[in-house]
């Protein structure tokens, strides 16, 4: 796996890298403290996820996320921040991010966020989901928290409609394996089914 880490905080930089170390490791990691620096880095211009500051050195803002995903050949991109207005969150996934994440939230829900994002799914924090999508985003916060980093991505493939085998081809794991993550995202979502369990993602927005 290939990450890409633009931060100017020298500090939160490490710290995102290290987390990110103990989640994937053997990851081949980037860093750069600006955008000019993390695009002159990259090369190739393609990974499977960039953790990017919203505000720092060649990032002016939401509209400068169509231009970064150019650059870094379409890479999915996670936007990181201290605070951030929801209009500029909201903006900056309408023009090609898929997340946001305060730099406040938990080791757990990091986790989860970027799990989700390299799964193909989209995470926003809770009081960004209530102000543009009210009780579905809610719902969708709420499956995050509820289910693990490796249940999400299971989750998210099981709501395409792939089977345990198609899944486990996908994620590297022995089809028992996805067998017991199933039976367990069933449970903690409240679905009697796969096919419920898709119609639940669907409405949560999580596909």
């Amino acid at each position: 796996m290939r990450i890409l880490i633009a931060d100017d905080h020298p500090l939160y930089r490490e710290a995102v890298r290290l987390r990110m170390e103990r989640l994937y490791p053997g990851s081949a990691i980037v860093e750069a403290s600006s955008i000019d620096e993390l695009l002159a880095a990259s090369d190739p211009p393609v990974a499977d996820l960039a953790l990017i500051d919203l505000r720092m050195p060649g990032m002016n803002g939401p509209g400068d996320v169509a231009r970064i995903r150019t650059g870094l050949s379409g890479t999915p991109i996670l936007l990181m921040s201290g605070s951030a207005a929801n209009t500029d969150i909201k903006q900056a996934v309408e023009a090609g991010a898929k997340g946001f994440v305060p730099k406040t939230l938990s080791p757990e829900l990091f986790a989860a966020a970027v799990a989700l994002v390299l799964a193909g799914g989209t995470y926003l924090p809770t009081d960004v989901l209530q102000h543009n999508a009210g009780g579905e985003g809610t719902r969708r916060t709420t499956l995050t928290a509820e289910l693990t980093p490796r249940e999400m991505q299971v989750f998210v493939q099981l709501a395409t409609g792939a089977s345990n085998k198609e899944i486990g081809r996908e994620l590297g794991l022995a089809e028992v394996t996805v067998k017991l993550h199933v039976r367990q995202i069933l449970k903690k979502i409240g679905a009697r089914n796969r096919s419920e369990a898709a119609s639940i993602a669907t409405r949560a927005g999580l596909i």
